[in-house]
């Protein structure tokens, strides 16, 4: 996972979102219904997720609380050549790590379609909270605070062992659960945005070793080129930066020197260095847009890129149980 490419899209996808870090609430979805295909599980889950919207709050990926769902077939009706299928919902919401329901509500959705595959996609489309649930999050909401308030010392002590053995992804996971309403967030974005430059330092080091490597192994302009494209990845930011524009130098000088004793190779060193001026260009027209960037509109991309990261992680390493399908 490239954390630095994330920040750089989040930058531009969620400037305009408000600075928040709201409960996160992960789906999980429970069917006593046979035959359901993944076109349907992928259904129920983007219901959930809106739902989830909805009532105020965040959807997340294998978080510890946990807004579950349970989908039973009640009739099935014929009218004319349709088919209408009626589905109880029951969601429930709880902490899914200690097996604790903090309470459930159930509301009934219909749909409508040629066969019986066609209406029960049509009646899972249909799939929607309503004032309980809103009511019911909102009571959720109190409770999860006040865990995080009680637990949030020990998940940023939990974070920052994982940072100092470089699992960034990890790190950012616990972090994104804190939510913004605790007193404990402030701390953990800090720590996030450590996580980040931590991530950025650790990726330039080593493309500056591989970059110098290639150098020594070969130091004559025919790679050249290869060099300066393996220094152009490193962001200005880094703190090996003033190092790899050092390196940029030294490659320039040196096959300057060697151009200028071989006059056929002068008009191709003239094509790199103008390439290279406009990198350098280029980097200096970056360095001055991150300048004007709002400190609000950077810190809220690095929010969202560290729940991009989280969620991929979660999506990956999250053991889930199952303590929501006995609620």
């Amino acid at each position: 996972m490239n954390i630095k490419k994330i920040f750089s899209l989040a930058l531009a996808s969620f400037s305009a979102l408000p600075l928040s870090a709201q409960i996160m609430l992960s789906p999980c979805f429970d069917s006593s219904i046979g035959g359901l295909t993944d076109n349907n599980m992928a259904i129920v889950e983007g219901r959930l997720r809106n739902v989830i919207s909805s009532c105020g709050a965040e959807s997340g990926y294998g978080g510890r609380f946990v807004l579950g769902c349970k989908v039973a077939a009640l009739q099935r009706e014929v009218s004319g050549t349709k088919l209408i299928q009626t589905l109880e919902v029951t969601f429930t919401i709880g902490d899914n790590v200690a097996n604790a329901c903090f309470g459930s509500t159930s509301v009934e959705c219909s749909g409508i379609g040629n066969t019986e595959g066609q209406a029960m996609t049509s009646a899972l489309k249909n799939i929607k909270g309503g004032p309980q649930l809103r009511d019911l999050v909102n009571e959720a909401k109190f409770r999860i605070i006040d865990y995080y308030e009680k637990n949030g010392r020990g998940i940023i002590m939990k974070a920052r062992t994982l940072i100092t053995n470089h699992n960034w992804e990890a790190a950012l996971f616990e972090l994104t659960q804190i939510p913004q309403e605790c007193s404990h967030f402030p701390e953990a974005l800090k720590m996030m945005n450590t996580v980040y430059e931590a991530n950025l330092d650790h990726d330039a080091a080593r493309i500056l070793t591989i970059a110098e490597a290639m150098w020594a192994a070969n130091p004559y302009p025919e790679n050249a080129t290869a060099v300066m494209a393996t220094l152009s990845r490193i962001e200005p930011d880094a703190a090996c930066y003033p190092k790899a524009q050092a390196l940029i130098k030294r490659v320039e000088t040196r096959v300057k020197a060697i151009n200028e004793r071989d006059y056929q190779d002068q008009k191709a060193m003239e094509k790199a260095q103008l390439s290279m001026e406009r990198r350098r260009m280029d980097t200096a027209a970056d360095i001055e847009k991150r300048r004007l960037a709002t400190v609000a509109a950077v810190e809220k991309a690095r929010i969202a890129a560290c729940r991009d990261v989280a969620v991929a992680y979660a999506r990956r390493k999250v053991q889930i149980n199952n303590y929501y399908r006995r609620w």
